[in-house]
C-alpha cells in the first residue's frame, strides 16, 4: 500500500506590464483642445499568460479597459476600451483603473488582470503616469511528481476545489488551474479510483495547509507524492513555502497553455469537397504560446491517386525527398524556423485533385497533432476527414431535337462542381435496350443514324470520366410519314349530272383524290370552280380541271392530271365563248375546298406530326405558250410557320416528253417547334391574269368514264408519285 505526501508551496507571482498614460491636464476650466489624457502602452503591457496554464494570448492594449473617474468630484471621465485618442479632461484628482479578463468567484484558467494609480491632472504639461498591472485573482496548481505510480495505482484520479458554493474538478489527466478571487476561502480535497477493485477514496486537506489570507496574484502548487502507506494516513503536507519570484525565473514552459489546432475553416473537422468544384480553402491552422517545437501528421486517404502518401510524418524530422512528394501532391507543408507560434498545413491544391471511385464517395482522413511549450495538442492527433462526393449533373432531350434519323442532347446542366471540367472529360452515350449497354453518341451531342431506324426509343445520358453519369433522359425519334395517295393511284369518279340539251345530255363527273369510303380526306381540287356556268351545262363548263390520267404516268397505273381552265368561275361559256377573266390554275391541294357565291372557300393543311427534309415528285408540263407550274409545302406548328418549300421552274414552252423528277428542299424558319400539320399544293400555272391566247379553246380531251370531251385548255400538268424525304 502506498499513501500521498503533498508539498505545498505558495507561489507569489508579480506579472507586469507598463501601462503608459500620458496625461495632459489644465486648469479647471471648460475643455478644449489639447487637455486632458493621452494613453498609450508600451511593448511590455502586453501581459502574457506565462505565469498560467490559460491559453489566452497576449492581452493588445485594445483589450484593456479603461476606468477613469475624478476623484474630487466623483465623476466618471472615461469609461470604455483603450484609445490611442487624447481624452480630454480638466484639472483634477484622478483614479486610473486598467483591467482585463473576468474576477469570476471560482473558474478554469481565467485569470484576471488590473491595475490602478491615482494620480492629479495640473497645468498644461503632460505627465506621464505608468500602471502596474498584475494578476488580480489567486490560483491553484497541482503537481505529480511520480505520475507514474499515480497511474499504477489509479484508474482516475485529481482534486476538487472549493470556494463558498462552488467546485471544480481538476483532472489529473489534465493542466489546468484553478483561478478564484483574491481574499476567498479555499477548500481542497484528493479524489481517486483504486484499479484494484475499483474502490472510490477521498481526503481532505487540513485548512492548515494553506495560508490564512489568499491575495491576489498569491498562486498555490500542491505537490503530491505516491508514497507508502503510514499508519493509515493518506494525505500529510510536508511545508508551505512562500516565494517571491518573476514569472520567467518560477513558471515551468509545460505549465502554459498546449498549442491550438484551429481545423478548417469555422473550427470544422470535416469538410466536403465536390469532385471537380473550385476550391478557395482546405487548411488546417494551428496557434502556440511559444514558438513551435514540432508537427505530427498522419495521412489516411482513400482516393487511389495518393494512397501512396499515406503514412505518418514528423516535421522536425520530414527529408526533402518527402517534402517534395507532399508538394508535389499539393499538400504544403509549414517549417520549424525556431520562432513561429502559428502555422498552416494547406491541403487546397490536393482537395482540388480529389476525385470519388467511380461516383461513389471517397473518405480520406488526416491526423496533427503539434507541440509547443514542451505539450502536444492532443495525445493521439485531432482526426480532420475529406469527404468527396461525386459532381451532380443532368440531361435532356427536348422533343424538337428529335428528327426521324437523328437526336441532339442537351448540353449537361450542372448543378454541382466545376462546368468547364466536366464538359472537358465528358461523352454523351445512349442505348438501345433500356439501359443494358451504352455507345456514345457519334457526334458529341448529336446520334445520327445512316439510315432510318426501326427503334424509335432510346435511352440517353451523360458520363464524366468514364465512370460518373447523369440522370437518364428518354429520347425518340419521329416516325417517318408519307402523304396518303402520294402515289396518284386513289381516285373516285362521282356523277354530277347531265349536260343540258346544247351538251348532248352526257353524264358528267367530278374526279376525287381518294378512295370510296374513306372518311379522313386530305387531297382536294377547285373542280367545283370549273364547272360553275351561268347560262347552260354545255360540255365545256362541266370539264374537270383536275382528274386523274391513266396513259400518261411515271409509275402504278395512273397520274393526277391538271389544265389551266379558260372555263366556269359562273362565266357563260359556250365551246365558241372563252371569257379569259373568269380563267384560272388548276390545283390539286392537302385541304378542304367548296366554291360558292363565286369565291374560294378553301382550308389547307392536314393534322401531321413529322417534320421531313426534302419533298420530291415527278412531273411532265405541258406548257401553252410559256409558262411555268408551282409545287409547295408548308409545315405549321398550330398556325405558325416553321417550315416552307417550293418549286417553280423557269418559264418554258416545249413540252415535256417523259416524266421529270423535282426535289424541294424545305427551309425551317425555326427548329424549336414541332409540326402538328402539313399542306401542299399544285398549281398549273402561276399566271393569275390570262388572255385569250393562253388557251387552245375548245380543245378534245378524253377524262376517264366520260370519255371524249372538250373543254378551254391552257397549260397542262401531270403530277405522279410525290414523295417526303426525312435526311435528318
Amino acid at each position: 500500500m502506498f499513501s500521498l505526501i503533498r508539498n505545498l508551496k505558495v507561489v507569489k507571482k508579480g506579472l507586469f506590464a507598463c501601462l503608459l498614460l500620458c496625461l495632459a491636464c489644465n486648469s479647471d476650466e471648460p475643455l478644449t483642445g489639447g487637455r486632458g489624457f493621452r494613453i498609450s502602452l508600451t511593448d511590455e503591457v502586453s501581459v502574457t499568460s506565462r505565469s498560467t496554464p490559460v491559453e489566452i494570448g497576449k492581452p493588445a492594449a485594445k483589450n484593456f479597459h479603461l476606468l477613469i473617474t475624478r476623484l474630487d468630484k466623483e465623476a466618471t471621465i472615461y469609461d470604455g476600451a483603450y484609445t490611442s485618442g487624447l481624452i480630454e479632461a480638466p484639472v483634477g484628482t484622478y483614479r486610473l483603473r486598467a483591467s482585463f479578463g473576468n474576477n469570476a468567484l471560482l473558474a478554469v484558467d481565467s485569470p484576471y488582470y488590473e491595475g490602478v494609480v491615482d494620480t492629479e491632472l495640473a497645468g498644461d504639461a503632460e505627465t506621464p503616469v505608468t500602471i502596474p498591472c498584475s494578476v488580480a485573482n489567486a490560483l491553484l496548481s497541482v503537481r505529480y511528481v511520480n505520475q507514474a505510480k499515480f497511474e499504477e495505482l489509479y484508474s482516475s484520479y485529481g482534486v476538487k476545489v472549493e470556494v463558498d458554493n462552488l467546485y471544480i474538478r481538476l483532472s489529473g489527466a489534465e493542466s489546468k488551474s484553478a483561478y478564484f478571487r483574491a481574499g476567498s476561502g479555499v477548500k481542497v480535497s484528493f479524489y481517486a479510483t483504486l484499479k484494484d477493485g475499483g474502490k472510490s477514496v477521498s481526503s481532505t486537506l487540513e485548512a492548515t495547509d494553506f495560508p490564512s489570507a489568499i491575495g491576489a496574484a498569491d498562486h498555490i502548487i500542491l505537490s503530491l507524492s505516491a508514497q507508502p502507506v503510514t499508519s493509515g494516513t493518506i494525505l500529510t503536507v510536508d511545508k508551505v513555502e512562500i516565494e517571491k519570484a518573476t514569472v520567467q525565473e518560477t513558471i515551468p514552459v509545460e505549465w502554459l497553455p498546449k498549442p491550438k489546432v484551429s481545423g478548417f475553416e469555422g473550427g470544422a473537422t470535416s469538410f466536403t469537397y465536390t469532385e471537380t468544384a473550385d476550391v478557395s480553402s482546405v487548411a488546417i491552422r494551428y496557434t502556440a504560446s511559444m514558438p513551435v517545437q514540432d508537427v505530427e501528421f498522419a495521412l489516411d486517404f482513400q482516393d487511389e491517386q495518393y494512397m501512396a502518401l499515406n503514412k505518418t510524418y514528423t516535421l522536425s524530422m520530414l527529408g526533402d525527398e518527402d517534402r517534395a512528394t507532399l508538394t508535389d501532391a499539393g499538400i504544403t507543408v509549414p517549417t520549424l524556423d525556431g520562432t513561429s507560434t502559428d502555422g498552416v498545413l494547406d491541403l487546397t491544391g490536393l482537395t482540388a485533385n480529389l476525385r470519388t471511385n467511380a461516383g461513389a464517395e471517397v473518405v480520406n482522413q488526416l491526423s496533427l497533432r503539434v507541440k509547443a511549450n514542451n505539450r502536444w495538442s492532443s495525445e493521439d492527433g485531432e482526426v480532420y476527414t475529406i469527404r468527396t462526393i461525386k459532381p451532380e449533373f443532368t440531361v435532356n432531350v427536348q422533343d424538337v431535337n428529335c428528327w426521324s434519323k437523328e437526336f441532339t442532347v442537351d448540353e449537361i446542366n450542372v448543378t454541382s462542381g466545376n462546368a468547364d471540367k466536366i464538359k472537358g472529360n465528358l461523352v454523351y452515350q445512349y442505348s438501345t435496350d433500356e439501359g443494358s449497354t451504352w455507345q456514345e453518341c457519334n457526334n458529341v451531342r448529336r446520334q445520327a443514324f445512316s439510315s432510318i431506324p426501326a427503334n424509335k426509343n432510346y435511352k440517353v445520358r451523360a458520363c464524366y470520366r468514364g465512370c460518373i453519369h447523369s440522370n437518364i433522359a428518354n429520347a425518340t425519334l419521329e416516325t417517318p410519314l408519307q402523304l396518303p395517295n402520294s402515289d396518284m393511284e386513289s381516285w373516285q369518279a362521282n356523277k354530277v349530272g347531265k349536260t343540258g340539251i346544247f351538251g348532248g345530255n352526257k353524264d358528267y363527273y367530278d374526279f376525287l383524290p381518294y378512295k370510296s369510303g374513306e372518311t379522313d380526306i386530305w387531297w382536294a381540287t377547285n373542280n367545283e370552280r370549273s364547272r360553275d356556268y351561268s347560262v347552260s351545262a354545255v360540255v365545256v363548263t362541266t370539264s374537270p380541271c383536275v382528274s386523274y390520267n391513266e396513259n400518261s404516268k411515271h409509275g402504278g397505273n395512273r397520274s393526277a392530271l391538271l389544265y389551266t381552265s379558260g372555263h366556269g368561275g359562273g362565266y357563260a361559256s359556250t365551246g365558241s365563248l372563252l371569257y379569259p377573266a373568269g380563267a384560272f390554275a388548276g390545283s390539286l391541294f392537302v385541304g378542304t375546298y367548296s366554291w360558292s357565291g363565286e369565291e374560294d372557300i378553301v382550308t389547307t393543311g392536314h393534322s401531321f406530326a413529322v417534320r421531313p427534309q426534302e419533298f420530291a415528285f415527278w412531273y411532265k408540263y405541258i406548257p401553252k405558250n410559256s409558262d411555268q407550274f408551282k409545287a409547295y409545302i408548308e409545315l405549321r406548328s398550330g398556325d405558325e410557320i416553321i417550315a416552307t418549300g417550293t418549286f417553280i421552274p423557269t418559264a418554258y414552252s416545249t413540252a415535256d416528253s417523259d416524266f421529270k423528277q423535282a426535289t424541294v428542299l424545305l427551309e425551317y424558319i425555326t427548329l424549336e417547334k414541332k409540326a402538328t400539320s402539313v399542306y401542299v399544293q399544285f398549281l398549273s400555272t402561276t399566271k393569275t391574269s390570262f388572255s385569250s391566247s393562253d388557251f387552245d379553246k375548245n380543245k378534245s380531251i378524253t377524262f376517264p368514264v366520260m370519255g371524249s370531251w372538250n373543254a378551254h385548255i391552257g397549260s397542262m400538268l401531270y403530277i405522279d408519285d410525290i414523295s417526303l424525304n426525312y435526311t435528318k
